[in-house]
């Protein structure tokens, strides 16, 4: 008799693993970002990585809930899949009316995307406010806004530069064919790090314009529900630095990671294997 309750002990605590097991497995939220926004967020050997990724995935793991970052494709193809509903999790965007039809948003900024103004090292100046850009040379790349408000600042009071690649911003920057460029922080601090060109360039303080970042998930998703023990975690005491802190790790791995190709790419040129 003894043996039996035995036995059955032993099959109810196999029943129970085996069935706390299915459920684990099925707390897993599939999630998408900008395939090419560091050191926010960029695609790196099939997965999106960057401080993005990385808050998104240590708030939800709090809750039992793992979250796929698996590529899917790129920046638009993730809109997409979250307005379809085939992905649960934006892990950070801006926030505008088309998205907000299909998204529910946190109202608490996951991080904040600050553009600030990128000059020649030696050649800074006094910056306050936009009316302290008057009479400069600015250069932007073609097609990129900063905001109705300051597009529209920049028409009408900057000699504003134009061209195609972020390389050019900054070549025609270092050789003083503009005075300042617009641009994000983060980003362009892991952009010229990644270059070796970091110490090329100073960053006016405060920043132009400060956006602001936001976690968003599909109104289709099964986990809406999460969200507001999610924003309560970002509401904490420490969270603000903890992203800083992601962003600075972030910006340096970037940069080694473009490093690391320049350097196989250069091997490659010259037919070392």
């Amino acid at each position: 008799m003894l043996g039996i309750k035995k036995c059955f002990s032993v099959v109810i605590v196999v029943i129970l693993f085996m069935l706390s097991s299915i459920l684990y497995a099925q707390e897993s939220v599939s999630a998408c970002g900008h395939h090419d926004y560091p050191p926010w967020n960029w695609h790196k050997d099939g997965k999106i990585v960057g401080a993005c990724a990385e808050v998104t995935q240590t708030l939800f793991a709090k809750f039992g809930i793992d979250v796929d970052l698996s590529y899917i494709g790129p920046w638009k193809r993730c809109q997409r899949a979250i307005q379809a509903g085939k992905i649960d999790i934006n892990i950070c965007s801006f926030t505008n009316p088309a998205r907000q039809a299909y998204s529910q948003f946190i109202t608490t900024p996951m991080g904040y995307n600050d553009n600030a103004i990128f000059v020649k090292k030696g050649r800074e100046f006094s910056f306050s406010n936009w009316d302290d850009l008057k009479g400069r040379v600015g250069i932007m790349m073609l097609g990129v806004s900063l905001g109705e408000d300051f597009d529209r600042f920049l028409a009408q009071n900057i000699k504003l530069v134009r061209v195609n690649t972020n390389r050019q911003v900054f070549g025609l920057l270092e050789r003083e064919r503009a005075d300042f460029a617009p641009y994000g922080r983060y980003s362009g601090a892991a952009l010229l790090k990644s270059r070796g060109q970091d110490k090329l360039f100073s960053i006016l303080e405060p920043p132009a314009i400060k956006g602001e970042l936001y976690i968003s998930m599909s109104k289709s998703s099964q986990y809406l529900h999460v969200l507001p023990q999610i924003e309560a975690l970002m509401q904490q005491p420490g969270y603000d630095d903890w992203v800083i802190k992601l962003l600075e790790k972030y910006s340096t791995v970037y940069a080694n990671d473009q490093l690391n190709l320049l350097i196989r790419e250069k091997q490659h040129d010259m037919g070392i294997h």
